[in-house]
């Protein structure tokens, strides 16, 4: 079992950095990494690093802070860092979460099966995003940071047979950016 509890932290911060940077408001570090998390798409910010971005839509408020703590262990050496992610963010902040073999089964497996959907989406015409899939995403970042209920958006989007192929992909694309879960890392693979 892993017991990822300072990396959740540091995971949360994370988040709230990147709908920060989508909403284009200001947020700023208060603490510094003192490990590296590149390894799981958490850049290493110094304290009072600047970063644009946004707190303050829905009931994310101006003026949260999030405390970081440190987190040195390296990744499981068996286990994707997107999979971990991705089955972190499955579980609410403020829940506990204790991940087995399972869970990152389980989330290697969606990773697999969203990458190769967007690997053959890109092969057709782009179009433009599909408004009401990013908006229901966004929603749900800025409700509590509700990541859980922004996955099964994505996921209702992945399965959506009435949006074009085009434009799912460009939804998954600039959501991706938040997620940062290497989604069109099989783009060009095929």
């Amino acid at each position: 079992m892993y017991q990822p509890d300072d990396l959740r932290v540091c995971l949360t911060a994370d988040m709230l950095r990147r709908v920060a940077l989508r909403l284009r408001r200001r947020a700023l570090t208060t603490a510094a990494h003192a490990a590296d998390h590149g390894w799981l798409s958490i850049p290493r910010l110094e304290a009072g690093d600047p970063l644009p971005g946004a707190l303050g839509v829905g009931k994310l408020t101006s003026g949260a802070s999030v405390g970081v703590a440190e987190w040195t262990a390296p990744p499981p050496a068996d286990v994707e860092p997107a999979a971990l992610r991705l089955a972190l963010l499955r579980h609410r902040y403020r829940e506990e979460a204790r991940l087995g073999p399972e869970a990152v089964s389980a989330a290697s497996a969606d990773l697999a099966r969203w990458r190769g959907r967007l690997a053959e989406w890109a092969t057709l015409p782009s179009e433009p995003i599909h408004a009401p899939y990013a908006a229901q995403t966004l929603e749900a970042l800025c409700d509590d940071l509700d990541v859980p209920r922004a996955l099964d958006v994505l996921d209702g989007l992945m399965d959506d047979e009435g949006v074009a192929p085009g434009a799912r992909l460009e939804t998954v694309l600039q959501l991706d950016q938040i997620l940062a879960l290497e989604l069109p890392a099989a783009i060009g693979t095929r």
